[in-house]
């Protein structure tokens, strides 16, 4: 009996002296203030990007009556080039395959934080958005030259049963997109300046593709734009985001 209640009693002190400590930071946390940016953990496969799940890098400024102003973009540069080099021999080869892609994102809107505890900080948003992306591939195979402007080029060996056959797929694709999302979620301080959170949004996107046109020289007998593919797309329906967010004030 006597062990029984020295346990107890010792639990007892431990949750008192965690209450007290938990207590103690929280006097220390500081009020939201000036600026925050933060990363995206999924603990599910084990990755930490900038910043979500769209790979945009994001900011907020804290301003007062709760309010915070949010500012997410991405800006990315692909440059890639393959080249094969045979000189001799009967069939001499000198190919080379040069591609390239530009994107560019902005998403803005504000946030309305609510009193929740020293460390919960509960809101609700909105946020709008524009993207645009564009995309060329250069292909030159000996003399004769090849250009496919929004889009890169795949090729894929197909089997039909009696022959086989190349199709032409195409990736990188160029567009511009345009969205809105009306969101919520929270931050919750671990330490000064330190927080994780979450969010969820709900909204639009819509998305115009570029046109691809592949032009080839005069070295080949079907010479001409082709096949000037062009489409679109929308969708509307929640937002989550891939993980959870790990950020900091300054």
């Amino acid at each position: 009996m006597n062990k029984i209640y020295s346990i107890s009693l010792s639990l007892a002190c431990f949750f008192v002296l965690a209450i007290n400590s938990i207590k103690a930071q929280d006097t220390i946390k500081p009020l939201l203030k000036g600026w925050s940016t933060e990363l995206n953990f999924n603990p599910f496969n084990g990755s930490l990007t900038l910043n979500n799940a769209y790979g945009q890098i994001k900011i907020r400024k804290f301003l007062p009556n709760d309010i915070a102003l949010r500012l997410a973009f991405t800006l990315s540069y692909k440059n890639e080039e393959d080249k094969m080099e045979n000189l001799y021999g009967p069939y001499p080869l000198n190919s080379t395959d040069k591609r390239q892609s530009f994107m560019v994102a902005v998403n803005f809107g504000t946030e309305k934080h609510f009193s929740s505890t020293r460390r919960l900080s509960p809101y609700i948003g909105w946020e709008v958005g524009l993207g645009y992306k564009s995309s060329k591939e250069d292909i030159k195979n000996n003399e004769n030259s090849e250009t496919v402007k929004g889009a890169w080029q795949t090729h894929e060996m197909i089997y039909s049963g009696q022959n086989y056959y190349y199709n032409t797929n195409y990736i990188e694709r160029g567009f511009w997109s345009a969205g809105a999302n009306a969101l919520t979620g929270f931050d919750f301080y671990m330490a000064k300046d330190f927080y994780f959170g979450y969010e969820i949004g709900f909204g639009f996107e819509y998305i115009k593709y570029g046109k691809i046109v592949v032009t080839k020289d005069q070295a080949f007998p079907d010479t001409g734009s082709y096949p000037d593919q062009d489409g679109a797309s929308w969708k509307v329906g929640p937002r989550l985001v891939n993980g959870i967010r790990i950020g900091y004030t300054f």
